[in-house]
């Protein structure tokens, strides 16, 4: 499973390695890594290589060491999702590159959604829709962003499926950035609550296809909102 390196940039490859064996599913959260002297002869590599290395999976929130040893972390995915994040925050991502993105990954979440949803989830996107109904009353337009931004998490968490929960949150700075731009939009509160207030209810009677339409459609307004604004 683990293999030895080779002599240059000996602390990289070590954590490539590692890396690659947790995306491939042959280590898993809680596994602990074997001692540092094992490690160090299957590796081939010092002691000072090897601390480096886990030093640097530690930071990155890949291993948790204590004095019972070294293992993989609970939230090691996290840091893959992290990474997709901000190299899309900082890329020059065009406004429909984005939509697309949205229509794809959020119209299957909702579909899940509304088939696993437990009560715990159901009550979270309750929650969200109360606190736009809260925002809209208020006028508070930064409030209806933060509670619009909460359903859609609470929608990709309830979907139960870890991967495409992890393609969301990499997304979800650009979908801030796409929200606090229409959100300036004259009306445009009140028809997207009605849609959220729709799209509940099909999770809540379980009523998939329905419910991914709704946010297939919702979708579709926020960009025509956007490109009319």
């Amino acid at each position: 499973m683990i293999e030895p390196v080779k002599r240059s940039n000996i602390g990289d490859m070590i954590v490539n390695q590692i890396k690659e064996l947790i995306l491939e599913g042959k280590l898993k959260p809680g596994d602990k890594l074997m001692p540092e002297r094992e490690l160090m002869e299957i590796l081939q590599v010092g002691r000072t290589s090897l601390r480096e290395a886990l030093k640097v999976l530690e930071s990155q929130g890949l291993i948790q060491r204590s004095q019972k040893g070294t293992f993989i972390s609970s939230n090691y995915h996290d840091f893959f999702s992290d990474t997709l994040m901000y190299q899309l925050y900082l890329a020059d991502t065009e406004m429909e590159d984005i939509f697309e993105t949205r229509r794809i990954i959020e119209k299957e979440l909702t579909y899940l959604a509304a088939q696993r949803a437990d009560e715990e989830d159901l009550n979270g996107i309750l929650i969200a829709v109360q606190g736009m109904e809260k925002a809209i009353e208020m006028n508070d337009q930064k409030g209806f962003v933060s509670a619009d931004m909460l359903f859609h998490e609470r929608i990709a968490k309830s979907s139960k499926n870890l991967v495409m929960n992890d393609l969301y949150n990499s997304i979800k700075n650009l979908v801030f950035r796409v929200q606090e731009k229409v959100v300036m939009v004259p009306g445009v509160m009140n028809e997207s609550l009605e849609f959220h207030k729709k799209i509940y209810d099909t999770i809540k009677n379980r009523k998939p296809e329905e419910a991914s339409m709704l946010m297939l459609n919702h979708m579709l307004q926020v960009q025509r909102f956007l490109k009319n604004k």
